[in-house]
């Protein structure tokens, strides 16, 4: 699991690190209008175009291409992207054996990216040569030729006219890309922190400092280049300085636990959100002291989970009870057993298993996110977790301690020492409930351990603000 927030700054990285794009691309109305006019054009004439995208570096050529064929569907089909390492020579054998087969209606956009110069010639008139005559029988395709070098661009548009004339590569083919309006780039920028669970108060932004970088840059590549430097200085290089751990919360309980802990984490993901914290439990002492911090972008409570690349997950009362059962510590196992619970291994296997606790530490992926309470709870497993819960208090390591001993006869890359792991003193009133080290990524858990009517995304949230307060203050990330 790589936590780093490494923002896109090129079509390629973004298609190579994400694998839906699709609500990444935000169309810009001039380039879809062009691609249309070009689609037109070709139908019209009976034969495909030649046609020369030009813009520098960043401006989203690309991009562009992408986006008409995301963005209309039913003009055009899917981008066919020629390799940037099949030699000149040899593209039109490509094109022979990869080019989609003809319609009558969807237009097919070849990109022929990665071809800023090039010193063969002999092999650019022949292949030129050849793409005259085959898009003379495909009006379907648009051949896209994006460029940055206007010396190099005419000498290309000099060898088609010659070839081809007019017919191959009308004027109007040369079109110098817009890209987005300087005023979507911040917008932009938040769709793909949003991929990371991340917004700019999670990185340590205030709307005016990304607004006053990007009127700096020439380009919207540019732009989320230089924010993903910045975004590692404060993040990950923040991190790396102060040797800031990962922290973790495990919550369980009897009750809705899925349900209220997915009221104050990311849509999807195990990162905790900042905004639906405060908002669950604004006038607790916690909540008031965050708020206070908020004012300013270096405290802000988003940007403090970011540098601990805190995370909640939960752990259901099944996993808790069948954990106390197997555990050598007497009282533990008679509370446990109290409402006719036996020892397991299979189901007490099977439950801690399908806890999010043991998924995120394996790396899963945890796939049902469902708010409301899953499956069903015998009335003996309610009990017996009821009796356990009551003994959290003191008994707090020793229930620990069984959570994750379960949890490491099935995980094989889990470490940890019971005696030297667990209620971890670090000074300043703060002691951390376990440290893990899950196939060499190391966490500081805090568990917390709810009965059903305390089990609300309010008391959840309330412990883990006052968690994090403590850690951002242990570490000197906020002043006392």
């Amino acid at each position: 699991m790589n936590d780093d927030i490494r923002i896109p700054d090129r079509f390629e990285s973004l298609q190579n690190q994400f694998s839906e794009v699709r609500q990444l691309i935000t169309p810009v109305d001039n380039d879809v209008r062009a691609f249309i006019r070009f689609r037109e054009r070709a139908f019209g004439k009976n034969g495909g175009l030649l046609c020369f995208l030009l813009g520098r570096s960043g401006v989203g050529k690309t991009t562009s291409i992408h986006s008409v064929s995301i963005n209309q569907p039913d003009l055009f089909g899917q981008v066919c992207s020629i390799p940037s390492d099949t030699e000149m020579r040899n593209v039109f054998r490509w094109i022979d054996l990869n080019a989609p087969a003809k319609d009558a209606e969807k237009a097919t956009i070849l990109l022929f990216d990665g071809r800023e110069v090039s010193d063969d010639e002999v092999g650019i008139r022949q292949f030129i040569s050849y793409l005259n005559q085959f898009l003379r029988k495909r009006p379907d395709i648009l051949f896209c030729w994006p460029l940055t070098d206007s010396e190099w661009h005419s000498k290309l548009r000099a060898i088609a006219e010659n070839v081809g004339g007019a017919n191959l590569c009308p004027k109007e083919c040369d079109y110098k890309v817009l890209g987005p309006d300087r005023s979507q780039w911040p917008s932009a920028l938040e769709h793909l922190l949003l991929q990371f669970g991340k917004t700019f108060e999670d990185v340590g932004f205030a709307n005016d400092l990304v607004l006053e970088i990007a009127s700096r840059q020439e380009t919207i590549g540019d732009f989320l280049g230089e924010m993903n430097f910045i975004i590692s200085e404060r993040v990950s290089r923040t991190r790396e300085i102060k040797r800031l751990p990962n922290l973790l919360f495990v919550v369980t309980s009897s009750g809705d636990v899925t349900g209220e802990s997915n009221r104050i984490r990311r849509a999807g993901k195990q990162i905790l959100a900042a905004e639906p914290l405060l908002g669950h439990s604004p006038r607790s002492e916690a909540g008031k002291w965050w708020t206070e911090r908020n004012k300013t972008p270096d405290h802000h409570l988003g940007y403090i989970i970011s540098l601990f690349n805190a995370s909640l997950v939960t752990c259901s009362a099944s996993a808790v009870v069948y954990s106390c059962v197997h555990s050598d510590e007497e009282q533990l196992n008679s509370a446990a057993k109290q409402a006719g619970l036996q020892p397991n291994p299979g189901n007490a296997n099977r439950t801690i298993q399908a806890s999010e606790f043991f998924k995120f530490l394996s790396g899963s992926e945890v796939l049902e996110f469902t708010t409301g309470r899953r499956g069903t709870m015998s009335e003996g497993t309610i009990q017996s977790y009821g009796k356990i819960q009551e003994l959290s208090a003191k008994k707090h390591k020793l229930i620990n301690q069984a959570i994750c001993s379960l949890a490491k006869s099935n995980l094989v890359g889990l470490q940890f020492g019971l005696n030297s792991s667990f209620e971890i003193p670090s000074g300043n009133d703060l002691f951390t409930d376990a440290v893990l080290n899950s196939n060499g990524k190391i966490y500081h858990v805090e568990f917390h351990h709810l009965s059903e009517k305390q089990c609300k995304a309010a008391s959840i949230a309330s412990y883990v603000m006052s968690k994090l307060k403590t850690y951002a203050l242990h570490h000197q990330i906020i002043p006392r």
